[in-house]
C-alpha cells in the first residue's frame, strides 16, 4: 500500500479516535465524584471513572446497535447466522450492565471486579465506535471525479432471482454515477461483481446485470461480468483486471454506505487507486450493519484482536490482584 493510499485510509480513522477518545476522557470527568461513590473508590483514583465513561459508550454503543439489530430482526429479508450473533452480543451486553448495577448495590467490590473482567468487551465497544465515527468520516469526504472510466459495484445478497433491497440501492447509485461520467467518458463502463453464494440460485453479478438492462436502461455492451468472488476482498481482487485495463482509469467502487470505509482500506490494500462511494441505507438496517462491519474487521485482524483481548485481561487481573 502506498504512503498515500495509507492516508487516505487512515485519516479518517485517525479523526474519529481523536473524537471518541476525547468524548470518553470528557465523560470520564463528569462521572468521577458519582463513580467513586457508587463504587467506594477515591476521587483522586480517575481510573475507576474513565472504566465506566468506556463501559458507558461501549454499551450504549455497540451494545445498544446490536439490542437494535434484534429488535428489526423479523424486518430482514434473510436472517443469517450473523444476525443472530449480533441480536444475542446486544442482549448479553444489556444483561451485563444491569448486573453490573445490581451487583454495585449489593458489594462494590464485586461490581468493580465484573466492570475489570469485562474490560476487552469495553474495548471492543470503543473500537466499534471510533469505526462507526469513521465511516460517517469517510462518506463526507467521498466524492466521485467528474470522468470516471470504470463503476464498479459490489455484490450483496440476493431475493430468489432478483436483486434485493440493499443491492438494488447499490446497482441504482452505482447506474447514477456512471452516467454523469459519460458526457466526459462516453467510454465509461460499469463492472459488476458478486458470486453464487450457497443460498442463492445465481450469481450476484448476473442478476445486478439484470438489473441494470432491464430497469436502468444500461446498455449491455457497457457492462463487465465478475462472478467469481464470495467476499469483498475477492470482488476487489478479481474485477481488479477489468478495472486497471488501460483507458479505464479513474475508478469508482459503489457499495452500502455502511461498507464504504472497510472497502476503501481494501481498496488500498490491494493496490488499486479509486474513490469509494456509499449508497443510501435503510437507517433500522445500520446500526445491526455498522455492528457487522465491526465483526468484520476484528476477523481480519483476528490475532491482533486477541493479543488485544489478552493484553486488557493481564490488566485487569493486575489492577483486582492489586485491590486491598
Amino acid at each position: 500500500m502506498s504512503a498515500s493510499r495509507r492516508m487516505r485510509v487512515l485519516r479518517p480513522a485517525f479523526w474519529a479516535t481523536a473524537i471518541v477518545v476525547a468524548f470518553t476522557a470528557l465523560l470520564s470527568r463528569v462521572l468521577r465524584r458519582p463513580v467513586a461513590a457508587w463504587l467506594d473508590t477515591p476521587i483522586e483514583q480517575g481510573g475507576w471513572a474513565l472504566l465506566v465513561a468506556s463501559a458507558l459508550v461501549a454499551t450504549a454503543g455497540l451494545g445498544g446497535a446490536s439490542l437494535w439489530h434484534a429488535v428489526v430482526l423479523p424486518r430482514l429479508v434473510r436472517v443469517r447466522r450473523v444476525d443472530l450473533l449480533i441480536a444475542a452480543l446486544g442482549i448479553a451486553m444489556l444483561a451485563l450492565a444491569l448486573a453490573i448495577v445490581a451487583a454495585a448495590s449489593i458489594d462494590a467490590g464485586v461490581a468493580r471486579a465484573m466492570l475489570l473482567l469485562a474490560l476487552p468487551l469495553w474495548g471492543a465497544g470503543i473500537a466499534s465506535a471510533c469505526l462507526a465515527m469513521a465511516i460517517v468520516i469517510h462518506l463526507r469526504r467521498g466524492r466521485a471525479p467528474a470522468a470516471l472510466g470504470s463503476v464498479l459495484i459490489l455484490g450483496a445478497g440476493l431475493r430468489g432471482r432478483e436483486v434485493g433491497p440493499l443491492l438494488r440501492r447499490r446497482v441504482e447509485r452505482g447506474a447514477e454515477v456512471w452516467r454523469r461520467s459519460l458526457a466526459a467518458r462516453p467510454d465509461a463502463r460499469i463492472v459488476v461483481s458478486g458470486g453464487q453464494g450457497t443460498d442463492e440460485v445465481r450469481t450476484e453479478a448476473s442478476a445486478m446485470a439484470e438489473h441494470l438492462i432491464r430497469h436502468l436502461r444500461v446498455p449491455a455492451a457497457a457492462i463487465d461480468l465478475e462472478e467469481a468472488s464470495t467476499t469483498t476482498r475477492e470482488n476487489l481482487e478479481l474485477s481488479r483486471p477489468l478495472v486497471t485495463a488501460r483507458g479505464r482509469a479513474p475508478l469508482a467502487v459503489v457499495t452500502s454506505e455502511y461498507h464504504a470505509f472497510r472497502t476503501a482500506a481494501l481498496l488500498a490494500r490491494v493496490g488499486v487507486d479509486g474513490v469509494v462511494i456509499g449508497a443510501w441505507t435503510r437507517r433500522s438496517y445500520l446500526p445491526g450493519a455498522v455492528v457487522r462491519e465491526a465483526l468484520a474487521v476484528a476477523a481480519e485482524h483476528r490475532w491482533w484482536s486477541a493479543g488485544l483481548a489478552l493484553a486488557l485481561w493481564m490488566v485487569a487481573a493486575w489492577v483486582l490482584l492489586g485491590q486491598p
